[in-house]
């Protein structure tokens, strides 16, 4: 390989106990080979320049159980957590962690709300399910974040003068930002589907920016002195 292609990452495929799995491999500059998962069920693999794809793929054989194992867990979260909804009654969601069943109502106003394990959307038509669950949605996060956020200041107030501002959007990269100019925090409106302890989690990840406005070492000795249960809460978000 030439010293061109050292940092580019390359789509490879590879067969663990049976089973097909593509990954992304990146040479880098780094001492050990590297794993890790996304949420999306993306394998990269990073390796130190010096090491070949066999021992990329020695290591991935290694691993296989593991990994498998987290991409079934990543496919069962995105049925439960689809970016946008099926055509149809009947389809999945969760609320607050909870998984309901949706059904559509026709009807002049627009209303949604939760009832016996459903979550029941009244609407003049099915193209107004999507939008209507959305802004559901949002103000289901406004309502938690808000009184989550007393519970989180408390930890925060000694060290810092003021609370943040939050605002609230649907992102697709990030479950929560912090402008600490402006000390704003924004809010994913996602998060109203996971269970609560995860925006808890997302809430003191954000406002410990505002104390480390990177992620050093530093940020995680803040955040976790803060927050003991931080990586089990926000767990739920992998």
């Amino acid at each position: 390989m030439s010293p061109r292609q050292y940092g580019k990452p390359q789509q490879k495929t590879v067969t663990l106990l049976g089973r097909p799995v593509e990954y992304t491999l990146t040479r880098k500059a780094v001492k050990n080979l590297n794993l890790r998962i996304s949420r999306e069920g993306q394998v990269r693999v990073s390796i130190p320049r010096w090491a070949g794809q066999k021992q990329a793929e020695d290591f991935l054989q290694a691993k296989a159980a593991f990994v498998l194992k987290a991409l079934e867990q990543s496919k069962a979260r995105q049925q439960l957590h689809k970016e946008s909804l099926s055509p149809q009654s009947g389809s999945r969601v969760c609320l607050w962690g909870k998984p309901l069943v949706l059904h559509w109502q026709e009807g002049k106003e627009v209303r949604v709300w939760q009832e016996e394990g459903l979550l029941l959307v009244r609407c003049p038509q099915w193209e107004g399910v999507e939008p209507a669950w959305r802004e559901f949605c949002k103000e289901q996060c406004r309502r938690q974040a808000e009184a989550l956020l007393g519970r989180v200041w408390k930890d925060f107030e000694s060290v810092l003068l003021f609370p943040p501002r939050l605002r609230y959007r649907r992102m697709v990269s990030r479950w929560g930002s912090c402008n600490t100019k402006t000390r704003q925090i924004t809010i994913n409106t996602r998060l109203a589907e996971y269970p609560p302890t995860a925006l808890q989690a997302v809430l003191y990840h954000e406002v410990t920016h505002l104390l480390c406005p990177d992620h050093s070492a530093q940020f995680y000795r803040e955040l976790e002195q803060r927050c003991p249960r931080y990586r089990e809460w926000v767990s739920a978000l992998k």
